[in-house]
């Protein structure tokens, strides 16, 4: 057994390990709930995996979580160079809350819909902390293409600037193929009485706050990137104008030329 299973604390893992996770034909041995594939639920230890490429482990050690993760590996799309981790801890209590000094999850019991709750909310915390850093990392590239236009120029053509449009629009697409953070977990249809739980963590989490917070950033991205090209459509309309113009001049002189030599 986990030694902090024993000393009464039960650790809870959380690993974003890619975009997808594939769960047909997956092995389990768990319940069935909504939402998410309850790899194993036993006395000791219980794993969750989902769909948008988390996996969370309660009760089981470092090492055996890791070696989980390896097992799924060949179900992952996409996967992450380094997974995002998330951690917590839980004791079983009273009642179902929250602990503000040390931030331990107090259940009241150990039964898998109650820790498919807290699974969820971790792996969306872990969703999140790796979608805010991909948002910092386009916003970093866009600065430079944004510093030469406060600077009143438009390099078109410029691979920083081209990269950072095509960094834009896929922190965008990436963002919108995952699941919803700010809407309630599928398994809360099934158990209502787990929404004070998953509100408590949510708050916890901060999990609203950090969505719409991204939300923000992938707005201002959008509305950047939808500059950065129409100036860059107006750059080569003015210049497309400017060739027929010179075409036109070019015709012109030609034929005024062809009159005045015969």
């Amino acid at each position: 057994m986990n030694p902090d299973v024993a000393a009464g604390t039960v650790p809870v893992r959380a690993l974003l390990l890619g975009e997808r996770l594939d769960g047909r034909g997956i092995e389990r041995s768990g319940s069935k709930l909504p939402g998410v594939l309850v790899l194993s639920d036993g006395p000791d230890a219980s794993a969750f995996g989902f769909r948008w490429g988390a996996l969370v482990t309660c009760g089981m050690t470092d090492e055996a979580t890791r070696a989980l993760a390896a097992r799924l590996a060949t179900r992952v799309t996409d996967p992450l160079a380094a997974p995002v981790r998330e951690t917590a801890s839980l004791r079983v209590g009273a009642g179902d809350e929250v602990e503000g000094l040390d931030g331990i999850v107090v259940l009241s019991s150990l039964a898998t819909p109650r820790l498919a709750v807290v699974a969820e909310a971790l792996a969306r915390s872990a969703l999140l902390a790796h979608q805010e850093a991909q948002v910092e990392r386009t916003l970093d590239t866009l600065e430079p293409t944004l510093t030469t236009l406060r600077r009143g120029r438009l390099a078109v053509r410029s691979p920083v600037m081209l990269r950072a449009i095509g960094e834009a629009i896929a922190a965008r697409s990436r963002a919108g193929a995952r699941v919803d953070t700010a809407a309630k977990p599928e398994v809360l249809w099934e158990h209502p009485e787990l929404a004070d739980l998953y509100a408590q963590l949510s708050d916890e989490w901060e999990l609203r706050e950090r969505t719409e917070a991204l939300a923000d950033k992938l707005t201002l991205i959008r509305e950047t990137s939808e500059t950065l090209l129409s100036l860059v459509e107006a750059r080569r309309s003015r210049g497309l104008e400017l060739a027929v113009v010179l075409l036109i001049a070019t015709e012109l002189a030609t034929t005024l030329y062809g009159l005045f030599n015969q």
